[in-house]
């Protein structure tokens, strides 16, 4: 310790008596950078400055094969892993600002608030903003009042905005989330494939994409899109071992979801591919848990990018401060905020991709403890599939769903594979999977109920009828109309089928 100045310093500014081994590497990279941009550190303990790296260890870890891309790192780091850590600390010692870019607002928030908290003083670029408010930010930085920039893409690349970067000289741009480059950028955030003129504006040494999953392709496309020539690569192991991972098939996506929900722990999110669908799941969630008379009934909110600032605040407060609850949400909420105790995430609907999956799935167990992944499947996803509108968006949609009706390969190995990554993988622990724990299936959670109905009670009800008997069983709580959907899914599946003698008119059957 005595002889480590970034452990010191992370113990003084920050509070943590450690730091991870991809944690080093990366900030001993920034640092090493920074020094040979000519940028002094100054470490806390006695406010020495520093115009080398060699005596705290980051000669030992660097391991840049490409000297071209000094400054220059993409950074995948599972959601727990301490990605912030890696460019607060670094910021904290050098001088001048850091800029980090966020891809949402909730996010922005969060990260401010969670600065704030620790006394670090952080602006905030956003849209809306008067003169006064600008001018106040910018004599901030010049003053040197304020370590930290927080921003998006859009708000930078306003020419008001772009034309001060440079006079205020930023030394570390950071953008996290960034497959968002990729998965955004292409098709409803186009500001997303011009962060290179953010970081040529502001002419920065140091440039650092994070991200807590990504495959060949989407690196590729960060390379090309942020970076354009040599970068460093740092991939830290994926895997997340207290995660335990599973995949259900469903026709009833909603009452699935209210199962799962009374079966596991809360605190709960459950992903929807739709803002409308979060108002509605909530709504539904809630008159289901009320009828059962449950306390925690009330604990059930929505949240989406469309809800105005002080809605979203105060939602973020109530799920981040409730040890009960269960929220469902968009995309917009998991990217990034920390909420370390969530130990269940259901995905109502199928992600985008599996890097979306992964994102969303991590932020399951931040803090360690055992937590859960659940995802949905049904035949509705095969039309979500025929919608997409290019071959890129079919093959990642194909490529998670093929996971998810998989039966056979460990969950955890499988979507490392669809990662392609290739490092090195722990042995799966106790609880690893469905399929690891021989619980998993390829039916519908309603197929084998129905076909059960219909193989004891051939040719006796008309679907209107058997839907009337269904609603009243009591192996399935279910309504009239869920039992009416269910049963339409069989015949389109061709599990079951109308009678076409006439002594039994519009009557099921099970087909042979």
């Amino acid at each position: 310790m005595a002889d480590d100045p970034v452990t010191n310093a992370a113990k003084e500014l920050f509070g943590f008596s450690y730091l991870f081994p991809y944690q080093r590497l990366v900030i001993a990279n920034i640092l090493e950078a920074a020094v040979a941009a000519g940028i002094k550190i100054h470490w806390p303990d006695d406010g020495s400055t520093s115009e080398n790296c060699s005596n705290d260890a980051a000669d030992a870890e660097n391991d840049f094969s490409d000297r071209e891309g000094l400054g220059r790192q993409i950074v995948i780091l599972p959601t727990g892993a301490g990605k912030s850590l890696c460019f607060q600390l670094p910021a904290m010692l050098t001088e001048g600002p850091t800029l980090v870019i966020y891809p949402i607002l909730g996010l922005m928030a969060d990260q401010e608030r969670r600065l704030s908290e620790k006394g670090f003083s952080p602006v905030t670029l956003r849209g809306g903003q008067g003169k006064e408010e600008r001018d106040e930010i910018w004599r901030k930085l010049r003053a040197g009042e304020s370590k930290f920039i927080i921003a998006n893409p859009e708000v930078l690349l306003t020419p008001p905005v772009l034309s001060r970067l440079k006079e205020i000289n930023i030394i570390h741009i950071v953008i996290d989330e960034a497959h968002c480059v990729y998965e955004w950028g292409e098709s409803f955030r186009p500001s997303y494939l011009e962060i290179h003129k953010i970081i040529e504006a502001a002419a920065s040494p140091l440039v650092t994409a994070f991200t807590a999953t990504a495959g060949t392709t989407v690196l590729d496309k960060i390379e090309e899109y942020i970076f354009r020539g040599p970068v460093c690569r740092v991939i830290g192991n994926p895997d997340r071992k207290n995660i335990s991972y599973a995949t259900k098939g469903c026709i009833l996506r909603n009452l699935a979801v209210r199962d799962l929900v009374l079966q596991s722990q809360r605190p709960a999110i459950v992903f929807c591919s739709s803002r409308q669908g979060t108002e509605n799941l909530a709504r539904y969630l809630r008159s289901e848990t009320t009828e059962r008379a449950l306390p925690w009934h009330r604990e059930i909110r929505f949240y989406h990018a469309g809800l105005s600032r002080e809605e979203k605040k105060e939602t973020e407060a109530w799920f981040l401060n409730n040890t009960d609850a269960v929220l469902t949400a968009t995309c917009a909420y998991g990217l990034g905020i920390d909420k370390p105790d969530i130990r269940t995430v259901i995905h109502r609907d199928c992600s985008p991709s599996v890097e979306a999956y992964l994102q969303e799935s991590g932020r399951a167990g931040r803090d360690g403890e055992p937590s859960k992944a659940l995802l949905l499947w049904g035949p509705d996803d095969d039309r979500s599939l025929s919608r997409a509108k290019t071959e890129a968006n079919k093959k990642r949609i194909s490529s998670l769903l093929a996971y998810a009706r998989d039966t056979k390969k460990c969950r955890r190995e499988a979507l490392l594979d669809l990662l392609d990554y290739d490092g090195e993988r722990d042995s799966p622990g106790s609880s690893c999977c469905d399929v690891c724990d021989g619980l998993s299936n390829t039916h519908l959670r309603e197929e084998n109920s129905l076909l059960d109905f219909f193989r004891r009670n051939k040719r006796c009800y008309s679907p209107t009828e058997a839907a009337k008997v269904l609603a009243r069983s009591e192996n399935i709580r279910w309504s009239e109309e869920d039992a009416a959907e269910a049963i339409e899914q069989l015949i389109k599946m061709e599990k079951i089928r109308r009678v076409s003698n006439p002594f039994w008119k519009n009557k099921l059957t099970i087909k042979p």
